[in-house]
């Protein structure tokens, strides 16, 4: 241990136990633990809301859909599936149907969104008893079962408002039962959108030999594989990811991010500008110590780092002490939802965090430098300082 890591430790925990220097820098590294908490509360808070989102989203609709530009229906001999499998990164295909229906029990009714599918997305989300899918069921969401009084077994009847050209169908109805239940969170979805299989959903809306688009799903990311799917995607068709068509959402999080990393980066700041203080009141406290080392031949530039090695000390103690705070606060949250939500609202039942290690990182980096960098201008009034004067004022 060198004679930096001395001065530090008895200006930390002096051997009196009633020293003013160790109080007040238990005070900073007290207020810095409460400023960094909040701070990567706050950014892992935001952070959860993106990825429970993007989980949703991307499971839910799928990475990418492929839609003609028009509206119109895409015909199978087109073989637009066949110039996709040509791409021959690793991306799995699947056809879809979607049209404007009635749903009704009894005397109720509804508008929803039929989705005709040849594979459900994530099973997750889904309560299904048997098949999961097939010609004679329908599997409707939570908030709309709730509606409408439905329950699994319960036969309903489905109505098409437009057939595949877009025109108005002759009043159809079409005799279907309830064969499971989903639930994504999300009301968008669990109270306007029903999965049928795709042959059903082309008796529905009347579309023998076509289909509304195709839905891609890939473990490549997102980005690549969209820049790469264009040079096989040409006018009337195009692609759209699951970001494109919930883009209102991340830019609405975009917006609010920043306001907020201001105002809880600022709670940090006013913790860091406590150690300025904290390091100004232990200078003038240690003068006759300051004094003594000088007398003894010290250099000014030797004192100056016991109280760079001081800040970097209280820097350190209260990252160490906010970050770990913060991540267990997060394992709580997550594993027993401390703090609860209304999930019609925010898409999840309670608050998400993800510790994320690159900000944690920065954030420890960037408030140690601060710290140290926070002595500078009490430790330069030694500079200033004379043996004599310094011993004088004790």
């Amino acid at each position: 241990m060198n004679l930096y890591q001395q001065f530090v430790l008895r200006y930390l925990y002096p051997k009196s136990g009633n020293s003013f220097s160790s109080s007040a820098s238990m005070l900073a590294v007290t207020g810095l633990a409460i400023g960094l908490f909040s701070l990567i509360l706050t950014m892992s808070i935001i952070k959860g809301f993106e990825n429970v989102l993007e989980l949703k989203l991307s499971s839910i609709d799928g990475l990418i859909r492929i839609k003609n530009i028009l509206g119109k229906p895409i015909s199978e001999k087109d073989n637009l599936d066949s110039l996709l499998y040509s791409y021959h990164n690793n991306i799995e295909i699947n056809p879809y149907i979607r049209g404007a229906a009635m749903i009704r029990l009894g005397n109720y009714t509804e508008g929803i969104i039929i989705e005709g599918v040849s594979k459900l997305p994530d099973q997750s989300y889904f309560d299904i008893e048997g098949t999961p899918i097939g010609d004679k069921k329908i599997i409707i969401g939570e908030s709309l079962s709730d509606n409408l009084g439905i329950d699994i077994g319960d036969k309903v009847i489905i109505t098409p408002l437009i057939n595949s050209q877009g025109g108005s169908i002759i009043q159809k109805f079409n005799l279907i039962e309830v064969g499971g239940l989903f639930k994504s969170g999300m009301q968008e979805y669990d109270k306007t959108i029903a999965y049928v299989s795709i042959d059903k959903a082309k008796k529905i809306f009347e579309m023998e030999s076509q289909v509304s688009g195709y839905v891609i799903n890939s473990k490549i990311p997102l980005k690549k594989i969209n820049e790469d799917l264009k040079n096989y995607i040409k006018y009337p068709y195009y692609l759209e990811s699951w970001k494109d068509r919930h883009r209102i959402i991340f830019d609405w999080i975009n917006v609010q991010r920043l306001p907020i990393i201001i105002i809880f980066g600022l709670i940090a700041l006013v913790a860091i500008t406590n150690i300025m203080a904290t390091i100004s009141m232990i200078i003038r406290e240690k003068n006759s110590q300051i004094g003594i080392l000088m007398a003894q031949g010290m250099k000014l530039n030797e004192i100056r780092k016991i109280f760079y090695y001081h800040g970097g000390a209280i820097g350190l103690a209260g990252c160490f002490l906010g970050s770990v705070s913060a991540y267990l606060f997060i394992i709580l949250q997550n594993r027993y939802k401390l703090i609860s939500l209304p999930e019609d609202i925010y898409f999840v039942d309670h608050i998400p965090a993800v510790f994320d290690y690159s900000i944690f990182s920065f954030i420890l980096i960037a408030t140690i430098l601060i710290s140290i960098a926070s002595t500078i201008f009490p430790s330069n009034k030694i500079i200033k300082m004379k043996p004599s004067q310094a011993l004088a004022q004790e």
